[in-house]
């Protein structure tokens, strides 16, 4: 599968719904409810009603006294499953891998979920609830708690939505925040001092390294001139998202036959903006990175999501909120080199 930074709509899967729910005055839910009254009495008889009608089928707190924001952000490695226990979805690697689903070129591991009005269901809100940072909780949640909506009672609830099966979660808290950009910039400074040789910011979200000095000056690449890099993307687990070295794309499982692994030609501008990869558009961060670079110069750029694929990520490499690295040097035209 080929993974490309080029600016474009990301792609966005919404983690904590399964679908859009049907929303109208029903009863049909009646005989859900009744099957799924009759499944916890021989599965699960000693769950826990929480909420507006969720099942806490089992509860292993740990770490601090912070729980979940509402609203907020939890970052977290979730399991959904159906009432029959097959798994519709997974962060978790070790659940993956024993399914047989395990990909090497997907990103496995925590997921942000946004916990503010309209951004979760109802469902999971009542689950989240009093969850701390590593505590791990298995709930089942109806079909009609599945929704962005809010009503007064389950009545109304189960009269209104429609459409949706019976889902058990499985939820780890990682970690608990307030606020999303902060935590990358913290995680940044972080890996900016592991690996950068503490590097200090450009600017907000933005940092810059220099592996080896180029020559010349960056104001000459300020104009409308042709260059050629290599690059390789990656995340800041170490995950390799992109690449222009097929031995870098082989040894992260993410090359493609398809694909010419070889210096692109960038097309570069006065304005970073008007930056061009191969005649595409570039997300900022890295339109930044180049546009503070010299001829021939080997550097490292990293950014946070604002600057990259923002809430929403890209493809199955690049989740939702993430800081973004790529490493890039300028190199000579391909084409003159003996």
């Amino acid at each position: 599968m080929k993974y490309s930074f080029f600016a474009s709509v990301p792609l966005f899967a919404a983690l904590t719904l399964t679908g859009c729910a049907v929303e109208n005055e029903t009863s049909e839910n009646e005989d859900q409810k009744m099957y799924l009254d009759a499944w916890l009495k021989t599965h699960h008889p000693d769950a826990e009603r929480a909420g507006m009608g969720i099942y806490i089928l089992s509860d292993s707190p740990a770490g601090g006294d912070e729980t979940v924001k509402f609203p907020g952000y939890a970052r977290v490695t979730y399991t959904v499953t159906d009432i029959d226990g097959n798994v519709s979805s997974t962060s978790d690697s070790t659940v993956a891998k024993r399914l047989g689903t395990f990909d090497k070129s997907y990103y496995y591991g925590p997921r942000v979920w946004s916990t503010g009005e309209g951004t979760i269901s109802k469902g999971l809100e009542d689950m989240l609830a009093g969850m701390t940072e590593q505590s791990s909780r298995t709930a089942m949640i109806p079909g009609w708690l599945q929704t962005y909506n809010r009503y007064g009672s389950e009545e109304e609830y189960m009269a209104e939505v429609t459409g949706n099966s019976h889902q058990i979660y499985t939820v780890k808290i990682n970690e608990i925040t307030g606020d999303i950009m902060q935590w990358q910039l913290d995680t940044m400074e972080l890996y900016a001092g592991w690996f950068l040789d503490d590097a200090e910011p450009v600017y907000e979200g933005l940092y810059y390294h220099v592996e080896t000095p180029g020559t010349g000056e960056t104001e000459d690449l300020h104009k409308d001139t042709t260059i050629f890099i290599n690059y390789t993307g990656k995340l800041l687990n170490g995950q390799v998202f992109d690449t222009t070295d097929e031995r870098t794309a082989k040894d992260n499982h993410i090359y493609d036959a398809s694909k010419t692994y070889a210096p692109m030609e960038v097309t570069m501008s006065a304005d970073s903006t008007e930056i061009k990869l191969d005649d595409n558009s570039v997300i900022t961060g890295f339109s930044s990175t180049l546009w503070r670079m010299k001829p021939m110069e080997k550097g490292v750029g990293m950014f946070w999501s604002s600057l990259g694929y923002g809430v929403s990520g890209s493809g199955s490499l690049i989740p939702e909120y993430a800081p973004l690295v790529f490493e890039i040097e300028i190199v000579k035209d391909p084409d003159e080199e003996e």
